[in-house]
């Protein structure tokens, strides 16, 4: 009777884990599917204002990140929270064995939470060492949830909000444009995303915009 009860059981976790994975993915396709795409593409609230192309968060160590320190480098953005038992799990497992098997990338990865109300810095580290992320090569980000909803709809086009997240990894080239979107969770989008990664990777430096000297005389 007991081993009954126990299969039981069993089989009711495994249903209700598998219901509750289905509801996440239905809230991500639908929350994308209510999304404008497309260069430019902004919802009415956000057309009242410019959209957003740098950004400014809190990395797993409490110091102030600036985006800009991106500019010139190819990353791979993403979002997640560390609360998320299934999907998040599996996109951040493909990247830390895309940081395992590609050693030589200097790809950046850019982690940012939509749950910042509980993915406080001490939260992202511990999460963080979960997947044996190198802080030099993956940054784990917390902010204002509005800040973050802005990120996902400005640069990236997609819905974010508190628990409910993309589940694709995005690669951005030495220009800051987003390359190409991927779902790290198929196996074949993650091969996809290393040969795009190779290709970004493999394009010239982008030269930074002359200085002007503050010491130049000035021309009258």
């Amino acid at each position: 009777m007991s081993g009954s009860v126990a299969k039981y059981w069993l089989l009711m976790g495994v249903l209700l884990a598998a219901i509750y994975g289905s509801f996440v993915a239905w809230r991500i396709s639908h929350s994308e599917a209510q999304m404008p795409h497309g260069p430019g593409a902004t919802t009415a609230a956000a057309s009242k204002r410019p959209p957003l192309t740098d950004f400014v968060l809190t990395d797993s160590a409490g110091e102030t990140f600036d985006s800009a320190s991106l500019r010139g480098q190819v990353w791979v953005g993403s979002f997640f929270f560390t609360n998320c038992p299934a999907v998040c799990w599996r996109l951040n497992q493909a990247l830390a064995g895309l940081q395992e098997t590609n050693p030589t990338s200097a790809a950046h990865f850019v982690s940012i939470t939509c749950d910042p109300d509980n993915d406080t810095p001490q939260a992202l580290r511990s999460y963080a060492e979960r997947f044996k992320a190198d802080p030099a090569r993956w940054t784990f980000l917390t902010g204002d949830l509005k800040l973050i909803r802005r990120i996902g709809n400005d640069f990236f086009q997609v819905a974010v909000d508190k628990g409910t997240h993309s589940d694709r990894a995005f690669v951005v080239d030495r220009k800051g444009q987003v390359r190409g979107r991927f779902r790290l969770t198929e196996p074949d989008q993650l091969d996809m995303l290393r040969k795009l990664l190779a290709v970004v990777e493999a394009e010239p430096a982008v030269e930074a915009p002359p200085q002007t000297s503050s010491d130049e005389p000035s021309q009258s």
